[in-house]
């Protein structure tokens, strides 16, 4: 309550008392008055039972029918009253007036001799007996005594009178109606002046306020009388002369300001002088003008010959190897080289428009390539102001057309740049679909609109804006730039072009540009090529923006992939779950979300759960990023901007789905190593206490003719720093004695003044917040393991600038990925692997003999290791069971054991996060480890090592 205002504690004052009393009042009243009602009612059952009883003794005793039936249609007339019924003495139903009885009375009701009452659903039954009077009796006939007949102290009979309850519930509707109303006024009336009460102290209040905005605004004859008591007297008065303390400075600056005008228009006679020669100097610009027009209209075809250039050279380049990130800043060099030539082009073309000497070309070209091309270069704009650029083109769409591809690509470009440019939220949706076709002369016309959800157009400005230059000034929307020229030239180009441009639009919900392209298809442009290798496969789905899950799904399922959608990160994660229990998972999960979530915690945690613990391969779809540097691109196996290209798309389910990598548009490796220069080798200093890792990180160095030396523990780290430079140190993070932080602490109290060891920190297994922490501990880097012989080169390359005497062409022409993980297709079952032998010589960076070695000495320590685990979880020594389990995962990671080191990185998460699961997470992993030495012990392990190493011998181009 301290945050609250003024106004909502006085609300709460007021309200809060009268509306309990108010509701503790209606509740009791209203409880009153239903009780009183129901009492009524027995009351009046009782009496008319009674009254019955005492008017009916003659006739019960003389069985007169007659007599009855008149008192009981008399007592009919009474309000509430239902029926009437008459038992003689034997309990038989003597007479019945009304409707029957939906229940019939209990004999056993008849025996008291006093009065009852018979609660019943819709209705209380009222039974009173009939006893002989001894007056009546004594007047009565002298009459010898009737053997049978009743003793004065029995009942003669009984009297059964039905009171509905109709009446009654109308009655107790009504009272709790008018108690609900009674309520409702009354926290209406405390609600008015509780808002009274609270307007009476908040708006002096208000109007200070209002008066020191003016104030600020510069109304410095603003004065404030609140009239509103005391309280606010001095704050009024103490504002108000702060107001005219400000007039009088003002005042006085104005003075200043006054004689500074009066100085000034001393010069005047000099300013029309100037004015005289400006004139002069103006005469002289409209001819330069002039002259620099014809001047720009001459260069601009020179200023095309460099332009060509670049782009020239920017293909040539990109038909050479070379790692994607390089590849995609080349084809954003050229493409934006083409959007300015395509601006400086631009003049021309009005200009030979309007000459009428524009020449339009006639080649084959692919309309889905040209769309693409425009949505790729111009989806940083459109994601920069988180809109949702999606290109749909219909399946029945023909992509072998004739005609000028430059100039369709200036209409769309320029279209689809417009829409951007006028849209703030939304999204921008080119759509492209056939409006008619002429088999027999080979001609089809296709419909191509641009949607938006922008600011919209009026009728007016709809009426001017193909016209060239003037909708720059009368259009609302010129603050979004532009001249109008590119509208105008498109209009030209379309009609040149044998089509219609048009629009539809309205002010305030977005606009729909379209025009129509009248083309002959073009018997030379091949057909795109057959894409059936992904035919069959399962995927699933999960989309935040919906037209670009549309545009997807249709391109997937013209594969002929089967895709399920996924509504949100929950669905998705239980339905991979069920498909894995059924032992019929997903091939590839795709995730596609919007900017806002690329640092979302909860989509960190699906990705991670995803590929670590379903081990299903993911694809990520995320608008065009600024830097890479996003925690989603590097947990997914895949990654891919929006909006997707087709053969991106296809090559990356390609490679994630079977671990095919298409390699057909790539330029052919040259034969022999590609020689790099340098002229000295660094030395390097690998620091690790797993036997196993230390030989693998070592044979990788010297592999590449780096001087590389060893250390078991960071005492002989210390040792080997001492006494000789390094120039690079890979250093292990846990390890007995003396830890890796440790070491590196020590490490750092040898740096000379001036110049820093590079330190980079080696580990299987970090979580995402120790990743920050290792470089406030002072390491320079980090590199996860497995460790690639190109992780190393690249590292090394950064902090030591040797490039090494040869790298392998396809190293460079690969697309380089995440190295902590190979690319391997889906876990379609629950249970993983438990041995993959070509796994294994793939982390030996293809040595046979280095991972038959690597493997015999995971089996070699794997028993000693089992037992100790057991022994530790048994004891409780979690820090010693972190160690012993981190030695093993690090030995896992250089060997093809899936289900081992998935295992052992789970269990070294939960000991590190202290998981509420160790127990059954240690259990798994000891399962893993005994039927990993069951595999070990049943199977020749050994031939199948030797067995792969023939192979590949045999078939080098594998």
């Amino acid at each position: 309550m301290r945050r609250w205002g003024i106004r909502k504690k006085v609300l709460v004052v007021t309200l809060v008392p009268t509306l309990i009393t108010t509701l503790m009042l209606g509740l009791f009243f209203s409880l009153s008055w239903v009780k009183n009602i129901e009492q009524l009612l027995q009351d009046r059952g009782d009496s008319l039972s009674r009254q019955l009883a005492a008017g009916s003794e003659y006739g019960m005793f003389t069985a007169n029918r007659s007599l009855l039936s008149s008192l009981s249609n008399a007592l009919l007339e009474e309000q509430d009253v239902r029926s009437i019924t008459f038992y003689d003495a034997s309990r038989q139903r003597l007479l019945h007036t009304g409707p029957g009885y939906r229940e019939p009375i209990d004999s056993s009701a008849l025996t008291q001799s006093n009065a009852l009452r018979h609660q019943r659903r819709n209705s209380t039954l009222f039974i009173t007996p009939v006893f002989l009077q001894d007056l009546m009796i004594e007047n009565m006939l002298e009459l010898e005594p009737i053997p049978g007949n009743p003793r004065s102290s029995d009942p003669i009979g009984w009297v059964a009178v039905e009171m509905s309850h109709i009446r009654t519930e109308k009655e107790t509707y009504k009272a709790l109606l008018i108690s609900l109303l009674l309520v409702l006024a009354g926290v209406a009336a405390s609600l008015l002046i509780a808002v009274r009460l609270s307007r009476a102290f908040t708006h002096p209040i208000f109007e200070l306020n209002e008066a020191v905005a003016r104030l600020k605004e510069g109304k410095l004859d603003t004065r404030v009388y609140t009239e509103a008591g005391p309280e606010f007297e001095q704050l009024e008065s103490g504002l108000n002369a702060m107001a005219a303390e400000l007039s009088k400075a003002q005042a006085e600056m104005q003075q200043n300001i006054d004689q500074a005008t009066e100085d000034l228009r001393e010069t005047l006679e000099t300013i029309e002088i100037q004015n005289i020669e400006l004139d002069l100097a103006r005469k002289e610009a409209l001819e330069a003008s002039r002259i620099k027009s014809e001047f720009l209209a001459n260069m601009s075809h020179e200023i095309r010959t460099p332009l060509n250039g670049i782009i020239g050279f920017t293909e040539l380049l990109l038909k050479g190897p070379m790692p994607k990130q390089q590849r995609d800043h080349l084809n954003t060099i050229r493409k934006s080289s083409e959007i300015l030539l395509t601006i400086i082009n631009d003049i021309l073309d009005f200009s030979k428009i309007e000459a009428g000497k524009l020449i339009l070309d006639r080649v084959p070209f692919q309309l889905r390539d040209i769309v693409e091309e425009v949505m790729v270069m111009l989806a940083p704009a459109a994601h920069g102001k988180n809109l949702d650029l999606v290109p749909l083109v219909y399946a029945d769409v023909p992509d072998n057309l004739m005609g000028d591809p430059l100039r369709v690509k200036q209409v769309i470009t320029n279209l689809v740049n417009n829409a951007i440019k006028f849209t703030q939220t939304g999204e921008v949706v080119l759509r492209a679909s056939l409006e008619d076709e002429d088999p027999e002369n080979h001609r089809v016309t296709l419909r191509l609109s641009i949607s938006d959800s922008g600011v919209g157009l009026s009728r007016a400005q709809q009426q001017s804006l193909f016209n060239a230059f003037n909708q720059a000034d009368a259009s609302t929307a010129r603050q979004y730039g532009g001249t109008g020229l590119g509208l105008a030239i498109s209009k030209r180009l379309v009609e040149e072009m044998g089509g219609n441009i048009g629009l539809e639009s309205e002010l305030g919900k977005g606009s729909t540009f379209w025009f129509t392209l009248s083309t002959d298809l073009s018997a030379t442009v091949g057909t795109a090529p057959p894409r059936d290798a992904l035919g069959g496969e399962r995927l699933i789905y999960l989309e935040h923006q919906k037209t670009s899950g549309l545009a997807v799904e249709h391109l997937l399922r013209d594969w002929g992939l089967e895709v399920d959608r996924a509504g949100s990160p929950t669905e998705l994660r239980e339905k991979i779950a069920e498909a894995q229990q059924k032992q019929a998972g997903y091939a590839l999960a795709m995730v596609g979300i919007t900017r806002h979530l690329l640092h979302s915690s909860q989509y960190c945690s699906l990705i991670r759960d995803l590929e670590l613990e379903r081990d299903c391969r993911t694809l990520l779809l995320t608008p065009t990023l600024e830097t890479q540097d996003d925690p989603l691109s590097k947990l997914a196996s895949g990654h891919l901007t929006k909006p997707v290209c087709r053969d991106t798309l296809y090559d990356e389910l390609l490679l994630l789905i079977h671990g095919i990598e298409n390699t057909k548009a790539k330029p052919a490796a040259k034969s022999g190593p590609v020689l790099l220069e340098h002229d000295t080798t660094p030395r390097v200093l690998a620091v690790d206490d797993n036997e196993a890792n230390l030989k693998l990180v070592l044979t990788l160095l010297r592999d590449q003719n780096i001087e590389a030396e060893g250390a078991a523990s960071g005492f002989e780290a210390l040792s080997k720093a001492r006494q000789g430079r390094f120039d690079l140190v890979f250093m292990d993070l846990q390890m007995p004695g003396m830890d890796g932080v440790e070491t590196t602490e020590r490490l750092r109290s040898l740096d000379s003044e001036g110049k820093r060891l590079p330190i980079i920190a080696l580990t299987a297994h970090a979580l995402a917040d120790e990743q920050a922490r290792l470089v406030a501990q002072g390491f320079d880097g980090y590199i996860a393991k497995p460790i690639s012989s190109r992780q190393l080169m690249e590292t090394i390359r950064e902090y030591t600038g040797f490039q090494g005497q040869y790298l392998p062409d396809h190293q460079n022409v690969a697309e380089v990925r995440d190295t902590r993980r190979g690319i391997r297709p889906s876990t379609r079952k629950k249970q993983q692997d438990c041995v993959s032998v070509e796994e294994s010589i793939q982390l030996a960076a293809g040595k046979t003999d280095l991972a038959e070695e690597l493997f015999s000495m995971l089996l070699e320590q794997l028993q000693g290791d089992r037992q100790r685990i057991r022994e530790l979880w048994q004891q409780q020594q979690l820090d010693e069971l972190l160690e012993c389990v981190h030695k093993l995962h690090g030995a896992a990671r250089y060997c093809g054991v899936p289900e081992l080191r998935a295992m052992a990185e789970q269990l070294e998460t939960g000991l590190k996060r202290q998981s509420p699961e160790l127990e059954s997470l240690t259990e798994q992993m000891l399962a893993a480890m005994e039927r990993l030495e069951i595999w070990s012990d049943q199977t020749d392990w050994q031939s199948q090592f030797r067995a792969f190493d023939t192979e590949t011998t045999a078939h080098p181009e594998t």
